[in-house]
C-alpha cells in the first residue's frame, strides 16, 4: 500500500545587506501544508483599484521587522480595518514589533529581542490569527493569484529585494535593473493595481520620506519575476468573513532532485503564459501548470 508523503519545510534564510534607514528582513519558510489553503481565483474580470489605508506608513527604523510592519499596514487597510474587533490595539510600530517577534518564535528565529533574525509573511498572519486580529490567511503561488485577491483586499508580498528597488523614479516606481544584486529579501504590503498599465501598488516600511510618500509600485513583470525566485503572498481574511477551509490536495513529495532537460524546455516557454491572469479553461490549464512547476522545482 502507497504511504502519503509527509508534509515538509522549506528554510532559506536569506543574507541581508542592510542600509541606514533601509532595513530589510525577510526570509523564505514555504510549508507544504499551505496547499491545502490557496488563494482560489475567480473567473472575473480584473479592475483597478487601491484599497484606502487608515494609518500612516510606519518606520521599521533599525529592526528587521518588515512582515511585522506589512500585517499592521494590512490591519489598517481596507477591508480588514472594518472588521477588526472592538478596542482593537493601536496600529503602530510598537504592534509592528510584537507581531515580528511572534513570527521569529514560529520561524524557530526569536523572539525579538534579543534576536533579530528575519522572519516571514505567513508567520506574521498566523501571528494575527493568533491575537484574534483576521480570520485566517490564504495564499498566493503566482502572479494571476495576486492580481485576483487584490479584488478583494491587501496581499502581504515577500521577495528578494535588489539593490536597483532602494532608488524609486520620480513617480515612485521601482524596477529590477540590469546588473542588479539581490541585496536581501523584504516584505511589504500590495494595496492595488492598475490594469491598463500593469501596475501594482504597494506600501513599505521605512517611512513617509522614502518613495512616493513610503510608497511605491512595480510593473506586473517585476512582481512576477519576483513570485518566481521563492517569493510569496500572503492574503490575511478579514474578522468579518469565514476562516479559509482547507481544500483536498495532492500529497506533496519531499523536494526531489531538479528537472531534466525536457522539463526545462517547456517550463521556459509555459512559464510566462501561466503566470498570468486566464479565465474559464484556460484558467484550469495554468493552474494545472502552476502545479507542475512547482513540483517540478522550478
Amino acid at each position: 500500500m502507497a504511504v502519503e508523503a509527509a508534509w515538509f519545510i522549506v528554510n532559506a534564510r536569506i543574507e541581508q545587506n542592510h542600509l541606514p534607514g533601509m532595513y530589510l528582513g525577510r526570509n523564505v519558510r514555504h510549508d507544504s501544508r499551505n496547499r491545502a489553503y490557496p488563494h482560489e481565483r475567480q473567473d472575473r474580470q480584473l479592475t483597478t483599484q487601491l484599497w484606502t489605508r487608515h494609518i500612516p506608513i510606519l518606520d521599521q527604523g533599525s529592526v528587521g521587522s518588515c512582515t511585522g510592519n506589512m500585517a499592521v499596514g494590512a490591519l489598517g487597510t481596507d477591508k480588514l480595518f472594518g472588521a477588526l474587533p472592538p478596542s482593537p490595539p493601536m496600529l503602530d510600530e510598537a504592534l509592528a514589533v510584537k507581531v515580528y517577534s511572534g513570527a521569529e518564535d514560529i520561524d524557530g528565529d526569536g523572539p525579538y529581542p534579543p534576536n533579530d533574525n528575519g522572519s516571514t509573511g505567513p508567520s506574521a498572519c498566523q501571528v494575527l490569527k493568533n491575537m484574534g486580529l483576521i480570520s485566517g490567511y490564504t495564499h498566493c503561488f503566482s502572479l494571476a493569484d495576486v492580481l485576483d485577491a487584490l479584488e478583494d483586499g491587501p496581499v502581504g508580498i515577500g521577495s528578494n529585494w535588489y539593490d536597483s528597488m532602494d532608488s524609486p523614479d520620480s513617480s515612485g516606481l521601482v524596477s529590477v535593473s540590469p546588473g542588479a544584486q539581490v541585496r536581501g529579501g523584504h516584505e511589504y504590503l500590495c494595496r492595488g493595481k492598475d490594469v491598463s498599465a500593469k501596475l501594482v501598488y504597494l506600501d513599505n516600511s521605512w517611512g513617509s520620506g522614502w518613495g512616493a510618500k513610503g510608497s511605491f509600485s512595480m510593473s506586473w513583470d517585476t512582481l512576477g519575476r519576483l513570485l518566481g525566485e521563492q517569493g510569496d503572498g500572503t492574503v490575511p481574511i478579514p474578522l468579518t468573513a469565514p476562516a479559509p477551509t482547507p481544500v483536498p490536495v495532492p500529497p506533496q513529495p519531499a523536494p526531489h532532485p531538479g528537472p531534466d532537460d525536457a522539463d526545462l524546455v517547456l517550463y521556459r516557454q509555459v512559464r510566462a503564459w501561466a503566470g498570468q491572469h486566464h479565465v474559464g479553461q484556460n484558467g484550469a490549464i495554468a493552474r494545472d501548470l502552476q502545479h507542475w512547476i512547482r513540483a517540478k522545482g522550478f
